[in-house]
């Protein structure tokens, strides 16, 4: 009986945690922080924005800051992650649906070193502190 009971636990804490959403609350908003190079890491960060995104309701930004920089730069040939998609091409789908993507300039020509003709077309070079500290903002960092 204990087994039953621990099996009906689990099964209901990953149904309750599969299917958390964002307060009901209008105007939520995703503020993803990606600082990595790391394919596994900027994958996650792509995919978490598009899932909250479709969900509808939440506006969703990625911010690409240090070494996370290198993702939009068309200069540099990239690797597929297991789904066969580069990470630019992530990002492309990701802003067809409504997503922002932003670029931090300091970054991209200090870290990177890449020039504004070697961005990824629809990637923003302005402040990300709006977008950041927004009412109703959950920020994360990959």
């Amino acid at each position: 009986m204990k087994k039953i009971i621990s099996l009906m636990l689990v099964v209901c804490l990953y149904v309750g945690f599969s299917s958390v959403t964002f307060a009901d609350e209008k105007d939520q908003h995703l503020f993803v922080s990606l600082i990595s190079d790391d394919l596994d890491r900027a994958a996650m960060a792509v995919s978490l924005s598009n899932k909250v995104l479709s969900t509808g309701g939440i506006s969703a930004t990625i911010y690409l800051s240090a070494q996370g920089v290198r993702w939009v730069d068309t200069s540099i040939p990239q690797n597929k992650y297991v789904n066969g998609k580069t990470i630019a091409e992530m990002f492309k789908e990701f802003m067809a649906a409504g997503g922002q993507i932003i670029l931090c300039k300091m970054c991209m020509e200090n870290v990177g070193g890449i020039k504004q003709g070697e961005v990824l077309e629809g990637v923003l070079l302005t402040g990300a502190l709006s977008a950041m500290f927004a009412d109703n903002t959950t920020v994360l960092t990959y």
